[in-house]
């Protein structure tokens, strides 16, 4: 029987490339798609998913849907929309809006990915995750972050694309397996890399670490709890 692997499948050519990838290295590839609220067109994504499960087969690939994480990603983002910049800075460090953004959904959807797991017993999560996006949360200190916090729960995560530099060769990897490289990507409104695709500099990466210590990661370790014991009283086995 083939491990399974919980897939954060946007529609992407990230996520659509990760998801081929994964199926050919032996993994049976469950793919979600996460609605944040912020975000225009996440019906596009399963056109996508559609595309692999007819080249792989349904043996191999499977569409778990789109799903609501407002309501995790809400616990994270709500006591930083409340503070004061001076507070901001003084608690956190110099955290930019964007990078805020994008590190408190990530963390929700990987907090609903753990949850699913457990239920389902996957082991391995994946992310079409890459170095060269321009996003703290795709930088190699917050993926360790993110590995360890995964850890906490025996799950494994998986990058198949992480250190994919060129989008020339991703476009080749797609057609040497018979895809046309265009997707109907959902489009997230405030999902902004930093201007001219530079690295951000070190106060703004040592930011973003912080809010994810202090914040997020004590309160997804809550949520995490509290879900896992309403499966257990509804008599399920994790």
């Amino acid at each position: 029987m083939k491990e399974e692997v919980l897939l954060l499948f946007s529609g992407g050519k990230d996520s659509f490339l990760s998801a081929c990838l994964l199926i050919e290295d032996g993994f049976k590839v469950n793919m979600v798609t996460f609605k944040n609220g912020a975000g225009l067109g996440c019906s596009n994504a399963k056109h996508g998913a559609e595309r692999i499960i007819k080249r792989y087969g349904e043996d191999k690939a499977k569409f778990l849907g789109i799903r609501n994480i407002v309501g995790i990603w809400r616990e994270f983002f709500l006591p930083y929309f409340n503070m004061k910049p001076s507070e901001i800075i003084q608690e956190y460090g110099e955290l930019t809006i964007s990078q805020s953004n994008c590190l408190t959904c990530r963390s929700a959807m990987y907090t609903w990915s753990v949850i699913k797991a457990k239920k389902c017993k996957i082991k391995y999560i994946a992310d079409g995750a890459r170095r060269d996006q321009g996003f703290v949360i795709e930088l190699p200190i917050m993926i360790e972050k993110f590995k360890q916090f995964l850890s906490e729960y025996s799950i494994k995560l998986l990058l198949p694309v992480y250190e994919l530099d060129s989008d020339w060769k991703r476009k080749n990897l797609l057609l040497q397996r018979g895809f046309v490289p265009k997707t109907l990507e959902p489009q997230c409104i405030i999902g902004v890399p930093l201007s001219g695709g530079k690295a951000p500099d070190e106060k703004i990466q040592q930011a973003v670490e912080s809010f994810f210590e202090k914040i997020v990661l004590p309160r997804a370790r809550e949520i995490i709890k509290n879900q896992i014991n309403i499966i257990l009283d509804k008599g399920n086995e994790l």
